[in-house]
């Protein structure tokens, strides 16, 4: 890990109390252009450099575009090897790398295909026009709403072969 000691002198007070503080997970909201992203660089760089492991750390952010802003700040600070063993990336990325990783122990296969809305509703649509039924009756987007308020309830799936 490149030695860049003085990261800690580019931060202004409120900041570099952010990165600073290690008594357990954190939390960081701020506004567009406060800093954020530079935050979560340098708290995981100082992390490290407190001997954390890098697969112990997980950086989570809303847009892919900050997560590799992330990932290119912290590479030349860290070191390539070190940043690929980091838990960072958006939600949706990092929660869907741990299903994959766990897929089998929870019923499924490693290589399953996330559906968003609208890949969701084609598929509902399709799936009504094989069955021969009429989209005026049974229309898309009603199943749809009520495929997610049976998720919402949390009513066990049942698959075709009765399990």
């Amino acid at each position: 890990m490149e030695n860049n000691e003085d990261y800690l002198e580019k931060l202004n007070e409120q900041q570099r109390a952010a990165v600073e503080y290690c008594d357990g997970p954190q939390l960081v909201i701020a506004g567009a252009g406060s800093g954020k992203t530079r935050v979560l660089t340098y708290k995981i760089v100082h992390l490290l450099r407190q001997g954390y492991e890098p697969w112990r750390i997980m950086a989570l952010t809303f847009t892919n575009k900050a997560a590799r802003e992330m990932r290119e700040r912290i590479e030349p600070l860290a070191g390539p090897e070190v940043a690929a063993q980091l838990w960072m990336g958006t939600f949706h990325s990092i929660f869907s790398r741990l299903l994959r990783r766990n897929a089998e122990r929870i019923g499924f296969k490693a290589d399953f295909t996330i559906y968003d809305q609208s890949d969701s509703r084609s598929l509902i649509k399709l799936i009504v026009k094989d069955m021969g039924l009429d989209d005026k009756i049974y229309k898309p987007a009603t199943i749809q709403n009520q495929i997610s308020n049976a998720k919402n309830a949390l009513m066990p799936h049942r698959r075709s072969d009765g399990l």
